[in-house]
């Protein structure tokens, strides 16, 4: 029997095995009859898959509509849906399309907060997807924003925003005019942060979000995202099956704790005031890490051909690496004892596969890599090269 009304349910991540939740509202009156629009609503910060504290919709008392299916993800929790927490949202949609009849030409996105700046990326990203957006007191980039002019947006956002000022949604919206596309743009006078409560109020009787997103649809149903696209980045390695991995032995003292403990917070996948709060990426030394490994996953490797033994096998074919002890970045040699290379390219065991390395010339260098490297995540190219003394990237480029 398939559920209904509103419930929590969870799935196992490809990512990490890990188990991650989400909320779904399925119509009490449900048939296999027929195909039923999909909306698909993402939390803001401090929040989770129940849209709590926001508590929007009020759907945990009061139910939904009885024409669409509604569902949150979790996202990982405040990772601002990137990497695993993207992985997360086609993972969760598609474990709905897997036991119910979803109408692929009426999928709707919208966003709060944190989830209104991923509405409007994933909109970038993938306008086949959505048959329109609504992201609330978000922004984006506005250079990403033509790819997006064929999708319906409906942008909310409060005149007193404290916390993302309003300018961030009035450049967007100015950038889809610019671009030639559709979009009503709701500037609440004298709100704040909250402006969810205007659109998400489940009181409201007349033009409400679910009635302008049910106008309007698709001509064709898109091909299902099985998994985030790539963007020619550092990034990708995160937003499919990683594993992180760190020399077990060197003859430099302590360097190898070093490396194990920026591997393992890279693991968590958290930085600053962004934590991932469920899951954990696969963490193994370099003893520990098999072919098998290798060739089914991508794989992120902290270290020097010297002391990381599936670098030192795989050094030739390397992006990044170490020729009589000058820091080599393809084919070209770079001086200076504080330089960071990290790259990202084919994996040499599964060409399908990603193969990532963060490498160095003296290991003080990485004393702080994983929060430099998640911090930069949005910032890093496929080939970066950094002076950690001068404090800027001598190359950055995907």
């Amino acid at each position: 029997m398939l559920a209904k009304g509103y419930f929590t349910a969870s799935y196992v991540s490809s990512v990490d095995d890990s188990e991650q939740p989400f909320a779904l509202w399925v119509p009490l009156s449900y048939s296999r009859r027929k195909a039923y629009p999909l909306m698909v609503m993402l939390h803001g910060s401090d929040a989770d898959h129940r849209m709590i504290p926001e508590h929007c919709l009020e759907i945990h008392q009061a139910g939904f509509r009885e024409d669409v299916i509604l569902l949150s993800p979790f996202g990982r929790g405040d990772v601002e849906y990137c990497g695993p927490g993207e992985a997360d949202i086609w993972e969760a949609i598609n474990w709905v399309k897997e036991r119910y009849r979803i109408d692929a030409r009426r999928q709707y996105l919208s966003g709060l907060s944190l989830g209104g700046y991923a509405a409007w990326q994933l909109a970038c990203d993938y306008p086949e997807q959505w048959a329109a957006i609504a992201p609330v007191c978000g922004g984006g980039d506005v250079r990403a924003v033509p790819a997006m002019k064929s999708v319906p947006v409906w942008c909310v956002h409060g005149e007193r925003d404290e916390i993302v000022p309003v300018a961030n949604a009035r450049r967007m919206v100015e950038a889809l005019k610019l671009a030639g596309g559709k979009v009503r743009y709701d500037e609440l006078t004298g709100w704040g942060h909250n402006s969810w409560d205007w659109l998400y109020d489940a009181d409201r009787k007349t033009d409400t979000l679910a009635e302008w997103f049910l106008k309007q649809r698709k001509s064709k149903a898109p091909e299902p995202v099985l998994q985030p696209k790539r963007r020619g980045t550092f990034l990708d390695l995160f937003g499919e099956r990683v594993i992180i991995s760190y020399p077990a032995h060197s003859p430099v003292p302590r360097e190898v704790d070093m490396l194990r403990h920026q591997a393992e917070k890279l693991a968590r996948f958290s930085w600053s005031d962004n934590t991932m709060r469920t899951g954990h990426l696969i963490l193994k030394s370099d003893v520990e890490l098999t072919k098998t490994d290798l060739a089914n996953a991508n794989v992120l490797l902290l270290g020097r051909s010297d002391n990381h033994a599936w670098m030192q096998q795989a050094e030739r074919k390397l992006l990044a690496r170490h020729v009589k002890g000058r820091l080599q970045v393809n084919k070209q040699t770079y001086l200076g004892k504080s330089l960071l290379a990290l790259t990202m390219q084919p994996n040499p065991w599964n060409k399908e596969k990603l193969l990532g390395v963060v490498t160095y010339q003296q290991f003080r260098q990485m004393r702080d890599i994983a929060e430099f490297t998640l911090s930069r995540m949005n910032s890093l190219g496929s080939v970066n090269i950094y002076d950690t003394t001068q404090k800027k990237f001598l190359l950055t480029k995907e």
